[in-house]
């Protein structure tokens, strides 16, 4: 991973995990369930491929509703300051990566450190220290992804 780069990350709007071993014997038979489910698709899958139907496969769209936000993780920034960028949720087609190169970080992360050398770092007891001004990857990135198309 290149050095000064926030670190990534992305995220989904909404997820749902099932801890099937939590579930005992229930998620157990949940779990064979499934199993002979997509046993039994690979099985009318491979009979369709030998009686030669072609399948019309789609393109996946890589179009997404995202919302970017960015944020400096420092325990000594106070919550107000934290939040470097919140973008509005825009429909895009764009990597992770992309999406971070359309921000004016330079900009903001000017402003943010007119803030950031002014706090005092906690850490340090035995004198009054404040916190260097921080590097692009210091900051944590995450892209919202709301939808997908």
């Amino acid at each position: 991973m290149n050095q000064n780069m926030p670190m990534m990350a992305s995220s989904a709007y909404s997820t749902n995990t099932i801890a099937l071993a939590a579930l005992g014997d229930a998620g157990f038979q949940q779990a064979q369930n499934f199993a002979a489910q997509n046993a039994t698709a690979r099985r009318f899958d491979n009979q369709l491929n030998q009686l030669n139907l072609k399948q019309e496969i789609f393109p996946m769209s890589n179009r997404r509703l995202v919302k970017v936000v960015i944020v400096d993780p420092n325990e000594n920034i106070p919550l107000d300051d934290c939040v470097l960028y919140s973008g509005d949720e825009k429909l895009t087609d764009s990597t992770d990566q992309e999406l971070f190169f359309e921000i004016d970080i330079k900009g903001i992360l000017e402003a943010h450190n007119d803030k950031r050398v002014k706090v005092i770092d906690k850490r340090v007891k035995e004198r009054t220290e404040h916190l260097e001004p921080a590097k692009i990857r210091d900051l944590k990135m995450v892209v919202v992804n709301i939808a997908t198309f």
